[in-house]
């Protein structure tokens, strides 16, 4: 694994350390895995390859209504809040508590994104 797979890994795992998130994983906006904090029982690639999918459909939807580039998408399911924020070549998701605060976890993943952006240059 090179230092910076372990760098990104290490990020994921302080954002979950520090926050309520329960899983996160740096794709590619072509479904490439960048880093993992995903539980054993995700399946990386399935999530990376959907995560890739569904980011070019809210990406169409966003300037199809003229709503400019879009910065991420909020999936509220009954058991988890799933956020995706997009970087410029890389896409973060994460998982919480469907009653997390959400103000909170953008702060905090804010945060990560910054290391992210950092560590991938």
């Amino acid at each position: 694994m090179s230092a910076k797979s372990e760098k990104l890994i290490k990020i994921l795992k302080d954002l979950e350390k520090e926050s309520v998130i329960e899983g996160s994983a740096i794709v590619s906006p072509r479904g490439q895995v960048f880093a993992s904090a995903l539980h054993s029982d995700a399946d990386e690639k399935a999530i990376a390859a959907m995560a890739a999918a569904l980011g070019s459909v809210g990406a169409k939807v966003s300037n199809t209504l003229g709503a400019g580039k879009l910065n991420q998408m909020v999936l509220n399911g009954t058991d988890k809040l799933i956020l995706m924020h997009t970087m410029k070549n890389a896409v973060l998701i994460t998982m919480a508590p469907s009653d997390a605060k959400e103000g909170l976890l953008q702060f905090e993943i804010e945060q990560a994104i910054n290391k992210i952006k950092m560590t991938l240059g």
